[in-house]
């Protein structure tokens, strides 16, 4: 009894928020306005866009799978703020009620570059955006990114599948 397990990587950059790539925060009590530059410029992409986590055995225990996508991202000034999440459960594409729980697939990143250091600890995927960095200024960079998985015993075999998105604002 094997299972495949393939997770599809997405990207998604947003160049600005609004005409000036500016966000604007009304602060009542004191009647100013605050202006907070979004990154501009926003290039991102990540390799590869589809991973084959291979063939696992349904024994729960974890794998690590290191460096195993690089999101890069190059952007020419203002605040960026990168996120991840995850579609859901990983479903099989023969039968959509066998699944593994999206808690048993989780990420790490440990990064030290000229950027200063990027270090989120081992975490479960979800599916609402999580962001591990922000970074005011100009950004050229490619940030490694670690996936684990655990497949439960009794899980059925077959081809899993769940899609990962990246997101730089």
């Amino acid at each position: 009894m094997f299972i495949t397990v393939i997770a599809s990587v997405f990207l998604l950059g947003v160049v600005s928020a609004d005409t000036g790539n500016n966000t604007t925060n009304t602060t009542t009590s004191l009647n100013t306005t605050a202006v907070e530059p979004l990154a501009s410029g926003i290039q991102i992409s990540v390799t590869p866009t589809a991973l084959n986590l291979g063939t696992v055995d349904p024994d729960g225990l974890e794998r690590a799978y290191y460096s195993i996508t690089d999101v890069s991202i190059r952007t020419s000034g203002g605040i960026l703020r990168v996120s991840v999440r995850a579609s859901g459960d990983l479903i099989s594409i023969n039968n959509s009620s066998n699944r593994i729980p999206l808690l048993n697939l989780k990420y790490s990143i440990k990064y030290d570059g000229p950027y200063g250091p990027i270090d989120v600890p081992k975490r479960s995927f979800t599916t609402r955006y999580y962001t591990f960095w922000t970074y005011r200024g100009s950004v050229n960079i490619k940030i490694p990114v670690n996936y684990y998985l655990t497949v439960p015993p009794y899980t059925d075999p077959g081809t899993y599948r769940v899609t990962v998105t990246y997101r730089a604002l």
